[in-house]
């Protein structure tokens, strides 16, 4: 595997199972964007509407790390202030199960 499919395999799972997490806590996913120009990057956000409450995960592909970020949002959630919930380095040249599965478990047990 490569680099590149390496972390799309590890943003995928970690997509996965924070919508697992989230969809039971009222949230749902409104956006996800990748952005090949800019080193790879993507993020994904999902919102719940009741709480007015967002998470989104973000790839930094110029700085290889994974973020989790929060915020509130009033009416336009395209217009909110986010705050770091953690920040995961990730090594996309170690293609591993254990370590992909470690960086998951990092994140997610954040919000679960």
């Amino acid at each position: 595997m490569n680099r590149l499919d390496n972390i799309a395999k590890t943003n995928s799972l970690l997509e996965e199972s924070l919508s697992e997490i989230l969809t039971k806590k009222g949230y749902s996913l409104t956006k996800s964007e990748y952005h090949k120009e800019a080193f790879g990057s993507r993020f994904v956000v999902w919102k719940n509407e009741v709480d007015k409450h967002c998470f989104r995960l973000i790839w930094d592909g110029r700085d290889s790390w994974f973020i989790l970020e929060e915020s509130p949002y009033v009416n336009d959630p395209e217009k909110v202030a986010w705050a770091d919930v953690v920040i995961v380095p990730f090594d996309s040249n170690i293609d591993k199960q254990e370590y992909r599965t470690e960086v998951v478990s990092s994140i997610t047990k954040e919000i679960g």
